[in-house]
């Protein structure tokens, strides 16, 4: 008689020292903050509890095997991180995630190991996954399926972090929020996620700009941030215990932030970048038939109300960006143009190559195309490689495992199909060689004469600047 294996499911929980991928993200999107309450559902060996708790936030956990005496608490922010992968029954697996959405009042961020992120050889198929050498079980999703797992779940459509990484939004305010934020382009930092942080005590200074000096920065951050100056109940409560400690008001705290720490050139930017992330977020709601847009935020309504007055005057010039983009020759001169200024290059194909970390410097109509990507995919990294292919309706990152190389390895890639809808993932083992075309280094640097050297080599020539391949060539053959 046989019995079925015994799995190990802690052994899949890793040691860490800083935030895991899908904390990172919710970090640099604002989703979790100083402030924010958050709980790890499944923390394993909870070194995002540590990251996170050591950068001022309410971080609380619950963990089969690590931590079964742990109460599971209601937060704000849930994390479900590469859980429902390492559990082998269906029904258990369900009831993960079902109960980690009833805990979360804000938002619920789901990760999974995605089909493609690693070979499957000499694993042994398991009901729906496979077992490891380790006694481990793993099953490796498609994205969009799950997409439609959590979907089901939460009733709700979720939005894509990243390939096989979602958020799920309780209100549709929340979500809207988040998309515009996404959408700016402008996130924010994880350096100080780390453990063993440590927090240097502010001395109280005689001048009122010295004694209210942390609430003069919040604001300019704020009105450098969204274009505009913040209502009072926009500013976070360390703010006004501040100023209530020193008996100032608001308003002359607005005053003299305006007069005294606002940057007046960077001010007048931030609106104009402003008034772009609205037009490209209200396009890009009305293309992806975001169930969320018709219900902004108390902030973006201010927002709308600075920038364009009304709602509908918003509406019908985001259409304009809507037209750009259904009609090919506008996307191609845009793409023209980005390649002009310097920001990406164009291969043989017409196709737009440009570095991750440059995507928010693209014009209106391009953003709303890598927007759509996004919404189905998740976000390009600093460090990827996107091509843009709008008359094909693809878009392709590229993911590198070592930029600083002179020679990158493309490690994978991420295909978003637009017309299909549809995200696929693929494994990759090649070389990039045209760096320097791509991440626009200086035309003398010692990166252009080392790629001079290998085009010459392997008989790529020196006129070509980017081909199909990406001028790319097998590890193996790059040496």
């Amino acid at each position: 008689m046989s019995t079925a294996p015994l799995v190990h499911r802690h052994r899949t929980a890793m040691v860490r020292h800083t935030l895991s991928q899908p904390m990172s993200l919710a970090v640099r999107h604002r989703l979790v903050r100083e402030g924010t309450t958050v709980f790890d559902y499944g923390c394993g060996q909870g070194g995002d509890l540590r990251a996170l708790s050591s950068a001022g936030v309410e971080a609380r956990g619950w963990d089969p095997h690590f931590a079964p005496d742990e109460q599971i608490f209601e937060a704000e922010i849930v994390n479900l991180g590469f859980v429902l992968n390492v559990i082998e029954n269906t029904a258990e697996r369900q009831a993960a995630l079902e109960r980690a959405w009833s805990i979360s009042r804000k938002a619920l961020v789901v990760s999974v190991m995605l089909v493609g992120a690693v070979p499957l050889d000499g694993l042994r198929p398991f009901g729906d996954g496979f077992l490891t050498s380790r006694g481990t079980f793993q099953k490796y999703y498609q994205h969009a399926e799950i997409r439609a797992v959590v979907a089901q779940a939460v009733g709700a459509e979720p939005v894509a972090l990243a390939p096989g990484i979602f958020v799920a939004f309780r209100a549709p305010e929340d979500e809207q929020e988040f998309l515009l934020e996404r959408r700016r382009g402008r996130r924010a930092s994880t350096s100080s996620y780390a453990t063993g942080r440590s927090r240097k005590a502010v001395l109280a200074r005689p001048e009122l700009h010295e004694r209210i000096e942390a609430a003069l920065t919040a604001t300019a951050e704020f009105a450098l941030h969204r274009g505009r100056l913040p209502h009072a109940e926009e500013m976070p409560a360390t703010v006004h215990d501040l100023l209530a400690s020193e008996r100032v008001s608001f308003a002359r705290a607005v005053d003299t932030c305006v007069a005294l720490t606002l940057d007046r050139d960077a001010f007048e930017q931030a609106r104009r970048d402003s008034r772009e992330d609205l037009l490209v977020h209200y396009a890009l709601g009305a293309l992806n038939r975001t169930k969320s847009a018709a219900r902004p935020s108390p902030s973006m309504v201010r927002d709308i109300r600075t920038h364009f007055g009304s709602q509908q005057q918003l509406a019908e010039q985001a259409l304009e960006y809507l037209h750009a983009l259904a009609e090919p020759q506008h996307t191609v001169a845009a793409m023209r143009e980005c390649a002009e200024r310097g920001l990406g290059i164009l291969d043989e194909d017409q196709r737009l190559i440009i570095d991750g970390g440059r995507i928010e410097r693209l014009s209106g109509p391009l953003r709303c195309y890598t927007g759509c990507a996004s919404y189905l995919a998740g976000d390009v990294e600093d460090g990827d490689l996107v091509r843009l292919d709008p008359l094909r309706k693809r878009l392709t990152i590229f993911r590198l495992a070592d930029r600083k190389s002179p020679f990158p390895a493309i490690t994978s890639s991420v295909a978003v199909d637009l017309r299909r809808q549809d995200v696929i993932l693929r494994a990759e083992d090649r070389t990039l060689i045209r760096k320097s075309h791509v991440f626009g280094l200086p035309p003398r640097s010692k990166q252009r004469k080392l790629e001079a050297e290998m085009a010459d080599r392997h008989g790529l020539g020196p006129d070509k600047v980017v081909v199909r391949s990406l001028m790319v060539l097998p590890p193996s053959a790059s040496g």
